[in-house]
């Protein structure tokens, strides 16, 4: 587990780099049947590069700007009542709709403040990572594996993988992100079970939450909560 937590941390300002890089160009297109995910993306890269660039020093002074790029861009663009069920597991059934639309609403938070500084960091290093490819397609379940190999400074590329969910109306959606095929869903499933098991969904939720109160905080705090609650559990 320890390894797995690793290299979440390691690959996380790739993970969002590369996630919001696909969900704008997805956003940024207009509808057509026939588009898929990676010409959106080869389509919209250095559009989305140079915002970021362009726009640095006003997000660096306001993180609540940044934070609030980071949510209409990602957000939308997410299964996330299907990413929520597959985190939560057999905890989602037991919970009541208030505490679902609470958990989904503190988690999705805490991801975007947690790894918005992040992604500033790899964009300063001005590397600009290939657009993914498509792997898999299978239509009867309306889902494409995409992979991308990112650069990183002074690392081997992290392999990131992207599988995607097509809604009846026909609009891409990340369902779950494998850095070096290791499932962020799962990762996240297996680091709440326990914590949920021993001190029940509200605790969770609580922790969530008090990430998340003041927008202002600068997210390596968020890190450090994060860090010290796995050590607390552990």
């Amino acid at each position: 587990m320890k390894r797995l937590y690793n290299l979440l941390g390691t690959a996380s300002s790739v993970i969002v780099l590369s996630a919001v890089m696909l969900v704008v160009s997805v956003a940024a297109q207009p509808a057509q049947a026939e588009q898929q995910p990676d010409t959106l993306l080869r389509e919209t890269i250095e559009q989305l590069l140079d915002e970021l660039r362009s726009n640095r020093p006003d997000y660096e002074a306001d993180k609540c700007q940044l934070y609030s790029l980071v949510n209409d861009l990602v957000l939308p663009q997410f299964a996330v009542d299907k990413t929520v069920r597959l985190i939560l597991g057999k905890h989602f059934k037991a919970a009541s709709p208030e505490m679902r639309s609470r958990f989904t609403d503190a988690f999705m938070k805490m991801m975007i403040r947690t790894y918005a500084t992040a992604m500033f960091d790899y964009t300063e290093q001005g590397l600009v990572p290939p657009p993914p490819e498509i792997l898999e397609l299978n239509e009867s379940a309306v889902t494409v594996l995409l992979r991308q190999r990112v650069p990183v400074s002074g690392q081997a590329p992290v392999l990131v993988d992207y599988v995607m969910w097509s809604s009846k109306d026909g609009h891409w959606r990340i369902l779950d992100i494998r850095i070096d095929h290791v499932s962020l869903v799962m990762a996240y499933r297996l680091q709440y079970d326990p914590m949920i098991k021993a001190k029940g969904l509200e605790a969770l939720i609580h922790r969530l939450e008090t990430q998340i109160e003041d927008c202002q905080e600068n997210a390596e705090r968020f890190t450090v909560l994060w860090n010290d609650g796995d050590k607390a559990v552990g």
